[in-house]
C-alpha cells in the first residue's frame, strides 16, 4: 500500500520539476478510485435506506418473514440461535436489528449488501482490473440482487461472508480467509460445498497453515451446541434438509435461465465475456504461476460455476429440499460483478486508443443502469420459462406490497375489529406474515397451535375457541391443508372471506382467497 509520506518524500525529491513519474501516476489513480468507490458506496446506500422506508415488499411472503420472526423472537426464545434452518449466523447478526421490526431487518440487509458492495471493489481493484469503483455500482445494477436487500432472507450474508473469503484471499490473508469461510454453512447450508474449493485453493498455494482453520465455523458451533443442546455432533445430526425434497424435481436449466434476473442482460453479458476471458488466459502458461490467477480462477469463477451446477443438480434431481427457488443466485452477484467488470475490460480492448476504450466503457456503464429501468427483454425458451421476466426494476411490481400480504392485512384488521380481546385466542395459521399484524409469537404452541402432524393436516389438535386463518397458497402446499377440509368440518365456524387478484395491474385475473374460520366446539 502506497504511504504518503512516500509520495511527500518523492515529491521533495523532484525538487518541483513538473515531469509527471509512473510513481505519482499510480498514486493519483489509487486516490481518485477510492474517491469514486466512497462517493458511490454512499450515495447508493443512500438510495437503497430511502427505498427501504418507503417500500412495503419483502421480496417474498414465506422464508422471507420466518427468518425476521426466528431473529426478532431471539430474546424470548435464545434457543432460536442455534436453530439449523434458521441458520445460526444469520439469526445471530440479525437478532438486534429485528427488534426494530422489519424496517430493522431491511436497514440490517442494506448495510450487508454495501459491505458486500465495498468487497466486490477491493477485491477487483487487488485484481487490478480497470475501473475497480465500478463495481459498486454493478452489485446495485444487479435487479435481484438489490430487491433482496428489502427482505428477511439469508441470502445476502452468504453473498457477504463468501466475499469477505474471496478478498481476504486476494489480499493475501489465507488464514482469515480460511476462517471467515468456516462460518459459511452456519448462513446457509451451502457453505459446505465452498469448503471444498477452499482446499484447493490454498493445497494450490501451499497455505498449509491456512489449512486447519476451515474448520474453526463447525468446532465453535459443535462445541458451543455440546453445551447448550447436550449433542457436540448436533451440526450433523440436526439436519433440517431430507435426501429427498418434498416438493419434486424440474429441469436442469431452470437456474441458468435465471440468470438475466439475478444480473440484467448487459451485467450478464459481461460477466459471461469474463468467464471467457478467464478461459482464455488459461491457455497461457504462466498464467498459471500467478498466484492472483489462481485465486481468480478458482475462488470467483471456479465458485460461480459450482454454485449454479450445484443448485441446477439439487433442482433436477429433486435433493435437500430444494423448490427450485432461482433467489439463491444472489449469494454470488458479488462474485458475478468482479466478473462482469473483467468482461468489459476485455470487451473495451477492441479500441485502439485509450480515449476508444473509455468510451466503450462508458457505453457499457450507460447500458447497465438505463436498461436497469427499461421494461423486461424476454424470450420464451423451451423449458416454458419467461428468460428474462423481472431482469429490471419497476417500482409498482417490485416494491409495493404484494397481494397475498395485503390480503393478509386485511384479514388481521377484520378480526381486531371482530373480537376485541383477540390476543386471548390461539391463532393458528400457514402465511406466515399473518404473524406480523396480530403480533403472534410463532414458537408459543399454546398461542400457535400447529394445523399439521406429520405432514398431514391435524385439526383434532386445534383447541376450541381458536381463530384459523387459511390462504391460498401456504396452506394447501406446505400445511397440505384444502379449504373444502375446514368448510365441511362442522367443528369450525366460517367467519370471514376475502379475495384479491394475484395480478393487481390485472383485476379480471385470477385471484388469490383467504378465509377466517373459529373452531366453536
Amino acid at each position: 500500500m502506497i504511504k504518503i509520506s512516500d509520495w511527500n518524500s518523492q515529491v521533495v525529491a523532484q525538487k518541483g520539476t513538473r515531469q509527471t513519474t509512473a510513481y505519482d501516476m499510480r498514486l493519483r489513480v489509487l486516490l481518485n478510485n477510492e474517491l469514486i468507490a466512497w462517493l458511490l458506496s454512499v450515495v447508493l446506500l443512500g438510495v437503497s435506506v430511502l427505498v427501504a422506508f418507503l417500500t412495503k415488499n419483502t421480496y417474498d411472503s414465506g422464508d422471507s418473514i420466518l427468518h425476521f420472526l426466528f431473529a426478532r423472537a431471539v430474546p424470548q426464545h435464545p434457543e432460536n440461535l442455534l436453530d439449523p434452518w434458521a441458520k445460526p449466523v444469520f439469526t445471530l447478526l440479525a437478532a438486534l436489528p429485528s427488534q426494530g421490526g422489519f424496517l430493522g431487518m431491511k436497514l440490517f440487509q442494506c448495510v450487508v449488501v454495501a459491505v458486500s458492495a465495498r468487497l466486490a471493489y477491493v477485491t477487483a481493484r487487488q485484481l487490478q482490473l480497470p475501473w475497480p469503483a465500478l463495481a459498486i455500482l454493478f452489485c446495485y445494477a444487479a435487479p435481484d440482487y438489490f430487491r433482496v436487500q428489502f427482505s428477511g432472507l439469508t441470502e445476502p450474508t452468504f453473498g457477504l461472508v463468501l466475499i469477505a473469503a474471496v478478498a481476504l484471499a486476494v489480499t493475501n490473508r489465507p488464514v482469515w480467509s480460511a476462517v471467515v469461510l468456516s462460518f459459511l454453512p452456519f448462513v446457509r447450508s451451502e457453505g459446505s460445498m465452498f469448503l471444498g474449493i477452499w482446499t484447493v485453493y490454498l493445497v494450490w498455494n501451499r497455505s498449509w497453515r491456512a489449512l486447519p482453520f476451515l474448520f474453526v465455523g463447525y468446532a465453535v458451533y459443535s462445541f458451543v451446541g455440546g453445551l447448550v443442546l447436550g449433542d457436540f455432533t448436533w451440526v450433523f445430526t440436526k439436519n433440517p434438509y431430507g435426501l429427498h425434497s418434498q416438493y419434486g424435481h424440474g429441469l436442469w436449466g431452470r437456474f441458468v435461465e435465471s440468470m438475466p434476473t439475478l444480473l440484467g442482460w448487459p451485467l450478464l453479458v459481461f460477466a459471461v465475456l469474463g468467464g471467457l476471458r478467464m478461459l482464455w488466459r488459461a491457455t497461457k502458461l504462466r498464467e498459471w504461476l500467478q498466484p492472483l490467477f489462481r485465486a481468480e480462477l478458482l475462488l470467483i469463477y471456479g465458485s460461480i460455476v459450482a454454485f449454479i451446477v450445484m443448485q441446477s443438480a439439487f433442482w433436477a434431481f429433486g435433493l435437500f429440499g430444494s423448490f427450485g427457488m432461482t433467489r439463491v443466485l444472489v449469494v454470488i452477484t458479488p462474485l458475478c460483478v468482479v466478473a462482469a467488470l473483467s468482461g468489459l475490460a476485455w470487451l473495451s480492448q477492441l479500441g485502439s486508443s485509450a480515449r476508444v476504450r473509455g468510451l466503450i466503457a462508458t457505453a457499457g456503464v450507460v447500458a447497465v443502469v438505463v436498461m436497469l429501468f427499461s421494461h423486461d427483454y424476454t424470450y420464451q425458451a423451451e423449458s416454458g420459462t419467461n428468460v428474462g421476466w423481472r431482469s429490471t426494476l419497476h417500482w409498482r411490481r417490485d416494491f409495493q406490497e404484494s397481494p397475498d400480504m395485503i390480503l393478509a392485512d386485511q384479514g388481521a384488521a377484520w378480526l381486531k375489529n371482530h373480537d376485541a380481546g383477540y390476543k386471548w385466542h390461539p391463532i393458528s395459521f400457514s402465511h406466515l406474515y399473518f404473524a406480523v399484524p396480530m403480533d403472534v409469537d410463532i414458537f408459543n404452541l399454546d398461542a400457535k397451535p400447529p394445523l399439521t402432524k406429520d405432514y398431514a393436516p391435524y385439526l383434532d389438535g386445534v383447541p376450541v375457541g381458536t381463530y384459523i386463518y387459511w390462504d391460498g397458497w401456504f396452506c394447501p402446499v406446505e400445511s397440505h391443508l384444502p379449504l373444502e377440509l375446514l368448510q365441511k368440518d362442522s367443528r369450525f365456524k366460517q367467519l370471514w372471506k376475502g379475495s384479491i387478484p394475484m395480478d393487481l395491474s390485472n383485476l379480471a385475473g385470477p385471484t388469490f382467497q383467504s378465509v377466517i374460520f373459529e373452531r366453536v366446539r
